[in-house]
């Protein structure tokens, strides 16, 4: 055997790998190139996240919600088939808990639920609220209120940031938030539920943080886009509210015009709210007889009620 058909040596293995390792250093998370999301954020500078599979170059904030949706059946699969840890798992659901809380908060600060545990810094935590009432404050306020501890307390020590908390950003929060709406998901949180179970939020709780994500519901169809025009709603379904006397008249007027082709079409509607839908929407077409979309949600309008 020559000497250039030697195999190759172990040395030069060893270098090769070494190389290898040096690229996939720089082409990981953190190296200089690796792929991030490059989406445009609040301070006008590219998002430096990492993408995910399903977000076509996006990461997981800036890939919507479908690739999200994607994102969680993907993690999911891969859990259940033991690809990635119950650590790793339940981080992302725990994320994705306190997402959908923090989504509810900026409607209603009152709802109940918190996003972080201080475990054994519980304790000095409410020692250094001194005589802050933790019972009256809003459950997103009070979370705030952790968050400033940890970073200010815990990570570091920063007195005069967690001061600044405590006697200037708390009373605005508190106002901001103000007095706890009656009913709804925040009834808990006001005391007003009496013996009832405070909504809490625990990765897979069942009624917690699922039973009210938008997430988790399936996408509805849309209405078909219309012209507005009247006898419509915002979305091109035919209204279904009661007419005064006034529109009353005139879809009778509508009816005795065209009674022959109506007929039928009534006597297979038992609600008058849907007679009444049925009419608005003839009407619109004979006021726009060059209206293609307006015939079409027509035609939609017979079929659906004859096909029942």
């Amino acid at each position: 055997m020559t000497g250039s058909q030697e195999m190759p040596r172990a040395d030069l293995s060893s270098e090769h790998e070494e190389r290898f390792r040096e690229a996939n250093a720089l082409a990981r998370r953190g190296g200089s190139q690796a792929p991030v999301c490059g989406a445009r954020t609040r301070t006008g500078a590219p998002c430096f996240q990492p993408p995910i599979r399903e977000g076509k170059g996006r990461c997981l904030r800036h890939a919507g919600p479908k690739a999200a949706n994607e994102h969680r059946a993907s993690q999911k699969r891969d859990f259940e088939a033991g690809r990635i840890s119950a650590e790793v798992w339940n981080r992302a659901e725990a994320r994705r808990a306190a997402n959908r809380l923090g989504r509810l908060w900026k409607k209603d600060p009152w709802v109940s639920g918190s996003t972080i545990d201080l475990g054994p810094h519980e304790g000095p935590f409410q020692d250094a609220l001194g005589n802050v009432d933790r019972a009256g404050l809003p459950p997103a306020v009070l979370d705030w209120l952790r968050w400033r501890y940890r970073r200010t307390q815990i990570d570091r020590q920063d007195d005069t940031g967690w001061h600044k908390a405590l006697r200037q950003d708390l009373p605005r929060r508190v106002t901001a938030a103000g007095p706890c709406p009656a009913g709804g998901l925040s009834e808990a949180a006001c005391g007003r539920s009496g013996a009832s179970k405070p909504r809490t939020w625990t990765v897979g709780g069942a009624g917690g943080a699922e039973a009210h994500s938008r997430r988790a519901l399936p996408d509805r169809p849309r209405a078909p886009k219309v012209q507005r025009g009247k006898g419509y709603g915002r979305r091109g379904r035919p209204r279904t509210q009661p007419a005064d006397e006034d529109e009353y008249a005139d879809l009778m007027g509508v009816y005795r015009e065209n009674a022959a082709m109506l007929k039928p079409i009534m006597d297979a509607i038992e609600s008058e709210q849907k007679q009444l839908a049925v009419l608005r929407t003839l009407r619109a077409v004979l006021a726009r007889p060059n209206d293609v979309q307006a015939r079409q949600h027509w035609l939609a309008v017979v079929e659906a009620t004859l096909g029942r």
